[in-house]
């Protein structure tokens, strides 16, 4: 390999050089985004120049303390050919030499990252190979996605400006409830008890724990047709300490709307009651909140028992814990809802160069770059995704991650003498349900991310 002209790079009293046919553009260090999970000398992802790009430090690479990015003099340096959806990040850029042959000694050496010692002015240039330097890296390809926006959106700007919708689907036409009103999920395939002389969409009392709780179905509520499957969900509402189940046909999604994209409509309310729409994209949601409840809870006073507000409140939070259940090739496992983001429709992820392998690439959601972790990866299983597979995308350490599942079956409140700890590193937990006749594992996410993290 003969060197033309190389970058110099500044490293306290060392000086490296990079031959410049590997060097695309230099730019200051922009917001690199932390994933994860990922090899040690990778930094994380960064926007730039339009494309998403693994940021590497060589600092890391060369075994030495990592660059500081907040120090002016540090730069990113994109790269060129079949390095170009990766970037390098260095402490200083110093300048460009013209190789003069009779200053340079290639080094032969099989696996060595310095493939020749240059003298330039007064001081000594090791000559650096990415190739060798990368080797040293676990790769998987990965093919350039273009950012939309060219930025990652600040995450803490919609946590702070924004409020939780459960998204459900009744027919062909989405809805939205305010998520301050759930208490949990339930599946439908329950036993109902009628209520003689009811409304036509009163279905009925179901008893769950100690509660007795009248179910009405939405969908003929809002002159829908009903659509029975497997798919069917009640969700347990509590407005004006009063609990009822809401009948719908599926639930699609939990996501932040921020401010700007609620639109309250109050002669909706009056005439269709729906508090108002969601923006999402092109289409609009009609979404369900605390009037709209009440609307519906007064129509039907007569078979809706009160509760005490205090003493359930006090009860779910000293005895009770709340988790979302989701299918994995046929078994069932929960995460701890709190951690719990959003839910959202299965899409192809972009494989991401230099991850550990329970990562299967990178998606962009709303402009913000998210990594997505294999499950199936991580408990030896095979991959398998159907149309209706679903992302839960959590926030672990001030991180979005995504979690492919095959679907979303329940969100449920558990007590705790239902929840059994096993020895078991991930699978930390067993819910017992239905008195034992439904059994969920429970993973422990969070210390999935931090072990598997390199």
């Amino acid at each position: 390999m003969q060197i033309v002209e190389i970058l110099i790079i500044k490293n306290g009293t060392q000086s490296f050089g990079i031959s410049t046919e590997d060097i695309s553009q230099i730019f200051r260090v922009p917001s690199i985004m932390q994933l994860p999970i990922k090899p040690y000398e990778v930094r994380g992802l960064s926007a730039v120049g339009g494309n998403i790009a693994n940021v590497l430090d060589l600092n890391l690479l060369l075994q030495m303390p990592q660059v500081d990015i907040s120090d002016e003099k540090s730069r990113l340096l994109t790269l060129t050919n079949d390095k170009s959806t990766n970037a390098l990040l260095v402490s200083e850029v110093y300048n460009t030499a013209q190789i003069n042959k009779s200053k340079i000694e290639y080094i032969n050496r099989v696996d060595d990252s310095i493939v020749a010692i240059y003298k330039h002015e007064n001081f000594i240039i090791q000559i650096l190979s990415l190739n060798s330097l990368f080797d040293k890296v676990k790769r998987v390809d990965i093919k350039s996605k273009i950012v939309n926006n060219g930025k990652i959106k600040a995450d803490v700007v919609i946590q702070e400006n924004s409020k939780r919708f459960l998204i459900f689907k009744m027919e062909n036409e989405k809805f939205a409830l305010e998520l301050d009103y759930l208490r949990e999920i339930i599946l439908a395939d329950i036993n109902f008890t009628e209520i003689l002389g009811s409304a036509d969409e009163i279905v009925g009392l179901i008893a769950l724990r100690d509660d007795l709780i009248t179910v009405i179905d939405l969908r003929l509520y809002y002159k829908f047709n009903q659509k029975e499957n497997d798919k069917n969900r009640i969700l347990i509402v509590m407005i004006d300490n009063k609990t009822i189940g809401l009948l719908v046909d599926e639930i699609l999604d939990i996501r932040d709307f921020i401010n700007e994209d609620i639109d309250y409509m109050k002669d909706e309310l009056e005439k269709n009651k729906i508090a108002g729409v969601l923006h999402d994209k092109e289409s609009l949601i009609s979404f369900l909140d605390d009037k709209v409840l009440k609307i519906i809870l007064n129509e039907n006073e007569a078979y809706v028992d009160s509760n005490d507000a205090v003493t359930h409140t006090q009860a779910s939070d000293e005895n009770f814990s709340e988790f979302i259940l989701f299918e994995l090739q046929g078994k069932e496992y929960s995460f701890e809802v709190d951690i719990v983001a959003e839910i959202i429709d299965f899409e192809k992820s972009t494989d991401v160069a230099y991850t550990n392998d329970c990562v299967s690439g990178i998606i962009n959601i709303r402009g913000q770059i998210v990594p997505i972790v294999s499950l199936e990866n991580i408990l030896n299983i095979d991959k398998y995704f159907k149309d209706d597979s679903k992302i839960i995308v959590c926030n672990i350490d001030n991180t979005k991650v995504g979690f492919v599942v095959d679907n979303v079956s329940d969100i449920l409140s558990i007590a705790k003498e239902e929840i059994i700890s096993q020895d078991d590193n991930y699978l930390t937990d067993v819910l017992h349900l239905d008195n034992g006749k439904r059994l969920v594992l429970k993973m422990d996410i969070q210390k999935i991310i931090k072990e598997k993290s390199i």
